[in-house]
């Protein structure tokens, strides 16, 4: 009883250690303090880390290899260069095919065709800004048109889980899809449409989201592999 209380205990402190790191962040975001950014980015996520490895059975490489690849897109969006970003873009869409393959595998997902019919208004979402958003360059092109497919996969899948198994799982699977397309919506308008103009809002806004983004996906992760590992004992017994 009391180990269990420890952890709780413990679990408490590294969120609150989480959410604590993330507003340093924002406020850093806000006045665009590089020390504070290149410090704060990497460590935000390791009560995260911490957090999983802690109450995980599975302690899946692929968690920690869609964490790496994001750290590697934080601190390479940091400067806000053209060759930086770029970077960091190619980074993040590493870290988007490891999230979409972690959750088909978590999930167990045999029927593709709920997901297909999720996608398509994605698509039509994303490839419209794109198609208003003016002349870009080819590299850069070819980067949000991967970008745009797989957040339109990402968004689709969760779409079609929550609607087929919406009373099997926990909610925070809507919740990480919800802000997941809204904080790519906002980076997405800041660096294609106001890259030109100095407007402070969206960064701070983009880490604000970007928190619960992925304090969520840790949330429903969890829950995943809790429902998986009780169909198991289910399946033994």
């Amino acid at each position: 009883m009391n180990i269990l209380k420890s952890e709780n205990v413990l679990g408490k402190w590294l969120t609150t250690c989480y959410f604590v790191f993330a507003f340093v962040e924002v406020i850093a975001e806000y006045y665009f303090c590089k020390p504070i950014l290149f410090i704060f980015k990497p460590l935000m996520f390791v009560p995260l880390v911490i957090l999983y490895w802690k109450n995980s059975k599975e302690r899946s490489y692929i968690f920690f290899g869609i964490i790496f690849f994001l750290l590697i897109t934080n601190v390479f969006f940091i400067p806000n260069t053209e060759g930086m970003l770029y970077i960091g873009a190619v980074a993040y869409l590493f870290h988007r095919v490891l999230m979409i393959l972690y959750i088909i595998r978590l999930s167990k997902l045999r029927d593709y065709f709920p997901v297909l019919i999720g996608v398509i208004p994605f698509l039509f979402f994303f490839f419209y800004l794109l198609s208003i958003s003016g002349e870009l360059p080819k590299d850069s092109l070819v980067v949000l048109v991967l970008q745009n497919i797989l957040m339109s996969i990402l968004g689709g899948m969760i779409l079609s889980f929550y609607m087929m198994k919406g009373s099997l799982y926990n909610s925070w699977i809507l919740i990480f899809g919800l802000l997941s397309v809204s904080v790519y919506f906002v980076v997405f308008v800041e660096k294609v449409y106001l890259n030109h103009l100095s407007l402070i809002v969206f960064r701070p806004l983009a880490m604000i989201l970007n928190t619960m983004v992925y304090y969520t996906f840790y949330r429903f992760v969890m829950e995943f592999e809790n429902k998986n590992a009780g169909s198991k004992e289910l399946f033994v017994n």
